[in-house]
């Protein structure tokens, strides 16, 4: 839908049913199904133009090149400034920008540009804010964006954050034996390893950590492992760490490889503890 052409009707059926269902219970399932409805609608977003839109021959009301457009912001709680959308025509009207504002379509896509290219200026959407106001982050739509671009996302555990690293009860055996072949074939990871990793506010995920040989990037590795480890870690996310950090080094001294690369000869390395202060990095296989 063209962003310029600001006389278009708005419905989305399937996202206000998401939001719906989001307040009467939120679960994982839920909130699946309510950021999968976000990144496919199309809003309605107060704003301002020092140029008044033209009518074309076909009645349809449009912006001329090189106007300038002001989009109306709202401060949430936090002190954020946030973008309110709208999901329909009828809940715009009913807001305080039915009089003094001009309203422009936008998709999802263009809406997340706008988010990103502010570099945090906008904290995020607010949508129909002064009805069921479902608040979307800053942080979710820049991982949204990662992920749709290398299949990686990538998230810092804060200082302090306890994690728990343990065995899995049950080994995926099919995704284990996927990741070795591919690993197999890849050639540049000396070892790999997997954990269960328990996070507080989190559902467990399984973390593979993997052992690069010198120089070798893992990025290209994990965009490769996710597409086929996906279908087999029984819906369980897919956070990956390398054995340089601290989580890494852990998992290294809590369990032996599922993986060694052919002729690699291990050494012993003498591994820090885990600190709670420091700052891991780790790349998500799911936003």
């Amino acid at each position: 839908m063209d962003a310029k052409d600001i006389g278009k009707k708005v419905e989305n059926p399937v996202l206000l049913e998401a939001m719906k269902k989001l307040r009467e219970n939120e679960n994982s399932e839920t909130l699946r199904a309510f950021f999968g409805a976000v990144v496919h609608a199309v809003f309605v977003v107060p704003a301002t133009f020092d140029k008044d839109p033209v009518v074309t021959a076909d009645g349809k009301q449009t912006l001329e090149q090189g106007v300038k457009i002001n989009f109306a912001l709202l401060t949430n709680g936090n002190g954020e400034k946030v973008l309110p959308c709208f999901t329909d025509e009828d809940t715009f009207a009913a807001s305080q920008f039915n009089e003094g504002f001009k309203r422009i379509i936008f998709a999802y896509k263009q809406v997340e540009d706008l988010v990103l290219n502010s570099k945090g200026g906008i904290g995020g959407i607010a949508m129909n804010p002064f009805t069921e106001n479902c608040f979307v982050s800053g942080d979710f739509i820049r991982q949204y964006r990662e992920h749709q671009d290398t299949g990686i996302v990538e998230n810092k555990i804060k200082p302090g954050t306890k994690v728990k690293l343990r065995k899995p009860k049950y080994q995926p055996i099919n995704m284990l034996e996927e990741a070795t072949k591919y690993l197999e074939e890849k050639g540049n990871v000396n070892r790999a390893y997997i954990q269960m990793m328990e996070e507080a506010g989190k559902e467990d995920k399984y973390l593979i950590t993997l052992d690069m040989a010198e120089g070798e990037d893992e990025k290209p590795v994990i965009a490769g492992l996710i597409p086929l480890l996906k279908p087999h870690s029984f819906g369980i996310e897919i956070a990956f760490v390398t054995s340089k950090g601290s989580l890494g080094s852990q998992t290294i001294r809590m369990t032996d490889p599922f993986y060694t690369r052919e002729g690699y000869a291990a050494t012993e390395k003498t591994a820090e503890n885990v600190s709670e202060d420091t700052e891991e990095e780790n790349s998500d296989s799911e936003e």
